[in-house]
């Protein structure tokens, strides 16, 4: 039952944390014309200070600060923003439209919800 909630707490961050994510790689693909791939990555990055305070505080209720936690999730992320990339871009070359957001997104959730919990957030 603990695993349900830490996902559904997991969850809830994630949206804002997708939100973040599109709302960036609109705005910068579309009002500032960066190229999708680099939108794409500084848009993960945005959202993925979101995740680390928001699943820290909520979804683990971690509150006292421990100086690898930061690093973990640093190796937890870079990991994930590669193969976020890697995705995206395999997609947008054969997809137009929002596919190749969605599918690099939920390859992220899988690989951040498992890499927080049973390495970065550990308790």
């Amino acid at each position: 039952m603990k695993i349900f909630n830490q996902f559904k707490s997991y969850s809830m961050i994630g949206v804002f944390s997708i939100i973040i994510d599109f709302g960036a790689y609109i705005l910068l693909t579309e009002i500032f014309i960066v190229s999708k791939s680099l939108s794409k990555i500084i848009s993960f990055i945005l959202a993925s200070i979101n995740s680390f305070l928001g699943n820290k505080l909520y979804t683990f209720k971690l509150i006292k600060f421990n100086l690898n936690e930061p690093l973990k999730f640093l190796i937890v992320y870079i990991l994930s923003l590669f193969i976020n990339s890697v995705v995206h871009d395999f997609f947008y070359l054969k997809y137009n439209g929002l596919i190749p957001f969605g599918m690099s997104t939920l390859v992220s959730i899988i690989i951040n919800f498992f890499g927080l919990k049973y390495w970065v957030f550990k308790n």
